[in-house]
């Protein structure tokens, strides 16, 4: 019997971090993201012709188009923003890998998820993104030894041939 897989790290939530993290999971721009903002900009060109007297609404439209095309375009400035901005900024986190999953721990959120909960693990090429029935983690894997690295991946691998068979 091998001896159980127990690794532990601790890394601060700063903005280099959160910007890996939004560089290495965010799904790239696509068409379907200025959806809202051409519906903007189609209500602002109706409400120009349609308005005779006061413009108030489709310059408020306007406005909205404009703010939806910018948050596209700064997308990951204003998810990297948003984070400093919350509690949990600059804070220690510290991360548990061990047999039965993954644990982490911060001063406001303690989670945890078991190896059975994984749907995925991908790895990129700065960390591994971890998907499971709660949600995605991304793990760095400049915190990480190469042993947890090569853990994770096993786990990838015991799950698909789990899933394989119960095909």
């Amino acid at each position: 019997m091998s001896q159980p897989f127990n690794q532990s790290f601790t890394f601060k939530l700063d903005k280099p971090h959160l910007q890996e993290c939004f560089e290495q999971s965010a799904s790239p721009v696509q068409i379907k993201d200025y959806f809202k903002a051409c519906v903007f900009a189609v209500a602002t060109i109706t409400l120009f012709f349609i308005e005779a007297e006061h413009y108030y609404l489709p310059f408020f439209l306007f406005c909205l188009f404009v703010v939806e095309l910018l948050s596209i375009k700064y997308r990951q400035t204003w998810w990297v923003w948003r984070q400093l901005m919350g509690k949990s900024a600059n804070g220690t986190v510290e991360v548990s890998i061990h047999d039965e999953g993954v644990s982490t721990k911060s001063k406001h959120v303690d989670s945890d998820f078991v190896w059975s909960d994984v749907n995925a693990i991908e790895e990129t090429d700065k960390g591994i993104l971890i998907k499971h029935k709660n949600g995605t983690n991304y793990l760095s894997k400049s915190h990480m030894e190469q042993d947890s690295v090569e853990y994770i991946i096993q786990q990838s691998l015991a799950s698909q041939i789990k899933g394989n068979k119960k095909s």
